[in-house]
């Protein structure tokens, strides 16, 4: 399973978001009248024009605005080897930050687009995309995409009300394009793109989140821009957002299901969500059994998606995930001083004897320049740092993806973000899911946080989380929340094989 996009040819007008290849309860084009782009022309080869073209091997070459180099065939209606282009940039729901390795489309028409069903699932990424389209491209570390027309694809269409697309994995939107101009770069305006805020704008995977009560993640989604009207207790229900009650977590107005009791009960329970995220409960996981343990590695082996944070370490420093080589564990709170930050550093070197690049991580690092989350040394500075566990060479399933830095920090090297594609260790076998473990916290818990920053629950006392959403502190994400950002859309996107860099999902027909 190939996850999408690409970043020689960038697309962004309609985002649709998929998380573990699947898809979301809203299975219809939700788009509305005032879904409607108007697009900005930058010549087409004249005189002012941005575009620069010339021949190889029987295409064209065009080299965009930024830099960036686009082979295509030249459309012959347009002079002097032109072509009709569309170009954007795709953000996240809050409109705030770009993001990277979001799939863009022009279909063949809307009603063309698939169903896209709830829970995880290890269907290949195509399964979620219409069998035709006109032409498709993929974000770069800066959120730009160009459409362009494909080898032996067809024309990119003029006129007007033109629609396309924007997904990964089961997140997606649809925009109109209020013209398109043949013979030159059609540019969206910026900020007008992004990814669904809640299920009447697209499409939305459903995620489940575990609250605890020295961490929370469930007030990140909002601050990323995921509408409060998505939060729901417990499975089901109208929202994609589901609340279940973790050891001194937070809790929803009404009351909240216990996660022992209701999410990580059985396998099946699980296989209902396409992500589930593991907030830190300031101890070891309460009401995990060995049977909760094969039922989460039986999850993530069907494609299902996890984050845990922290003490969750309690899953897999015992078996079945303790026999799968991830890495070595440290028991307890391994705090290292939370009045104040140490800096991390992005890995960008694949974790295996053979060595080679990490394109995720390399784009990871240059994204977290892009969107002002690193520090003047290129470094990101992470609050409530922990040391649990520790990914070394040997740990051949498992890949870092931040660890503290080695000249600057207290604990230098320790492990802080990293990641291991399930199943583990059967050889052949199609890698389906993703576990990321993290050593860090998004917050100090309930009623703390980074540095002066508002915290969530401020009237939270001791181990005792407050009442989600309408407690959680709205402020512009911090730079271990960016982080976040990132790891989160790319772990509700289709699987990108470590070591592999991002491909098209689809390829123009």
């Amino acid at each position: 399973m190939a996850r999408m996009g690409f970043e020689t040819a960038r697309a962004v007008i309609l985002i649709v978001a998929v998380a573990s290849c699947g898809g979301s309860k809203s299975s219809t084009f939700n788009g509305k009248s005032g879904d409607s782009v108007a697009l900005s022309g930058n010549g087409g080869g004249g005189s002012g024009s941005s575009l620069t073209s010339g021949s190889l091997s029987g295409s064209t070459t065009t080299v965009l605005p930024d830099g960036a180099v686009v082979d295509s065939v030249p459309d012959p209606n347009c002079p002097n080897g032109g072509n009709t282009t569309v170009s954007g940039i795709v953000y996240d729901p809050a409109l705030q930050n770009p993001l990277y390795n979001i799939t863009v489309f022009i279909p063949n028409q809307l009603s063309d687009l698939p169903n896209l069903n709830s829970g995880a699932s290890c269907a290949a990424c195509a399964d979620y995309y219409p069998a035709n389209i006109v032409a498709a491209a993929g974000t770069d570390v800066n959120g730009h995409f160009t459409i362009t027309k494909a080898a032996g694809g067809p024309a990119i269409p003029t006129g007007k009300d033109i629609p396309i697309v924007v997904q990964t994995g089961k997140w997606r939107m649809a925009f109109t394009l209020g013209e398109v101009t043949a013979c030159q770069d059609n540019v969206a305006p910026d900020k007008t793109l992004r990814l669904p805020a809640k299920a009447s704008e697209g499409n939305l995977p459903d995620i489940a989140i575990s609250t605890g009560g020295a961490d929370s993640l469930e007030c990140l989604p909002l601050r990323i821009g995921i509408d409060s009207s998505e939060y729901v207790a417990g499975g089901g229900g109208p929202g994609h957002l589901h609340i279940f009650q973790g050891a001194g977590g937070a809790t929803m107005t009404g009351g909240t299901p216990r996660s022992s009791a209701s999410l990580w009960d059985s396998q099946a329970d699980l296989m209902k969500n396409d992500v589930v995220l593991l907030s830190c409960e300031g101890a070891e996981t309460t009401g995990v059994t060995m049977a909760s343990r094969t039922d989460l590695e039986d999850y993530a082996n069907s494609g299902g998606r996890v984050f845990a944070s922290h003490f969750h370490y309690s899953w897999f420093n015992q078996p079945p995930f303790s026999t799968e080589n991830l890495a070595t564990w440290t028991p307890g709170a391994n705090a290292l001083d939370d009045n104040k930050f140490f800096p991390g550093a992005v890995v960008t070197t694949l974790n295996s004897a053979a060595g080679g690049t990490f394109p995720e991580g390399v784009a990871l690092g240059q994204w977290l320049g892009v969107v002002n989350a690193l520090d003047a040394n290129g470094l990101l500075d992470i609050w409530y740092s922990r040391h649990n566990a520790d990914v070394s060479t040997m740990n051949t399933p498992s890949q870092p993806w931040i660890v503290l830095d080695k000249s600057s920090s207290m604990d230098p090297g320790a492990t802080q973000y990293f990641s291991w594609d399930t199943p583990v260790g059967t050889a052949g076998a199609e890698k389906c899911g993703r576990v990321v473990y993290s050593d860090l916290h998004v917050s100090g818990g309930p009623g703390k946080a980074e540095g002066t920053v508002p915290p969530d629950y401020p009237m939270a006392r001791g181990m005792q989380g407050g009442t989600v959403p309408e407690q959680c502190a709205m402020h512009p994400l911090t730079p271990q929340e960016k982080a976040l950002e990132f790891m989160l859309f790319d772990l509700s996107s289709c699987l990108i094989p470590v070591g592999s860099p991002p491909t098209p999902p689809v390829t123009p027909k």
